[in-house]
């Protein structure tokens, strides 16, 4: 009877012990990061942002430059002669461009915060008295106190003598005889000759604009503006001018303005400037 009893308990221990291992939790061995990198899959690469960009050219130029047109600062009564050749004497410096500094950044070309203003020239007020160029048989009306030359027998010179400027202005009248009567193509190309040639007369940098048509000595004219750069003591001297060449009775009547870079108006394109004062008081003087 008591082995029947003992049977029945080791029977009931075995059942109990089978449905506690049923009943056990299975804990995952991996971790939760490793799975989900699992499910979402592998993430592609974007392509990287380039680096450098080209950047906007910069058209702070000055105003003269080859495609300048000088008729523009006239009134009406004008024939254009356009060159579009350059000459020996022209100078065209390219821009380059700009680089970003950043990735997708866009380059903007800015002045530094402290960069100096620039001083404001001082106004030029001219009053005008007649001179007399007994040896090219002319009179006209240029700057009051200005000082003549006459010692060349084919031009007359008057010079700015106020010291305070760094450059001399100058207004010169050049007469030189021809073999015949020029036309305004062969006005327009003495004219960009003899730029050419004052180009390389001590100037480090020279540029000319094209040529246009204007009415000079009572005939018809072909003229041009330049700006150039003179170094001077270590110093840059910045000019300008103009030079406009008429044919009359075989001979050419050559005027040419030259003065400091900045005071256009007062030389050039005012009405009352000393080249407009120039060409509408110049008068022959009979023998």
């Amino acid at each position: 009877m008591k082995k029947r009893i003992l049977c029945l308990v080791l029977v009931l221990c075995a059942a109990m012990v089978m449905t506690a291992c049923k009943q056990k939790e299975v804990y995952p061995t991996e971790p939760a990061a490793a799975s989900q990198s699992q499910q979402q899959g592998t993430v592609e690469q974007q392509d990287p942002q380039q680096i450098f960009s080209e950047g906007e050219k910069n058209d702070d130029v000055d105003w003269d430059s080859i495609d300048y047109n000088p008729a523009s600062e006239e009134d009406e009564d004008y024939e254009e002669l356009i060159d579009n050749s350059a000459s020996a004497g022209d100078v065209i410096t390219p821009i380059p461009a700009v680089k970003g500094q950043y990735a997708g950044a866009t380059p903007v070309i800015i002045d530094p915060v402290d960069a100096p203003t620039a001083t404001p020239l001082p106004p030029l007020n001219f009053t005008y008295e007649t001179y007399t160029a007994e040896k090219l048989r002319l009179s006209f009306k240029g700057p009051s106190y200005w000082i003549p030359d006459d010692s060349s027998a084919d031009t007359y010179t008057l010079t700015n003598p106020d010291t305070s400027m760094d450059y001399e202005a100058q207004l010169s009248i050049h007469l030189e005889p021809v073999d015949k009567n020029l036309s305004k193509d062969e006005l327009k190309k003495e004219l960009i000759n003899r730029l050419t040639k004052l180009g390389g007369e001590g100037f480090s940098k020279f540029e000319r604009s094209n040529t246009a048509g204007r009415k000079f000595m009572n005939a018809d004219g072909v003229y041009a503006n330049y700006t150039a750069t003179i170094q001077k003591d270590r110093q840059t001297i910045k000019v300008a001018g103009r030079m406009i060449i008429a044919c009359v009775n075989k001979t050419l009547y050559i005027l040419h303005v030259t003065y400091p870079r900045g005071y256009a108006k007062p030389y050039i394109e005012d009405d009352s400037s000393v080249y407009n004062t120039f060409r509408h008081s110049v008068k022959t003087i009979s023998n």
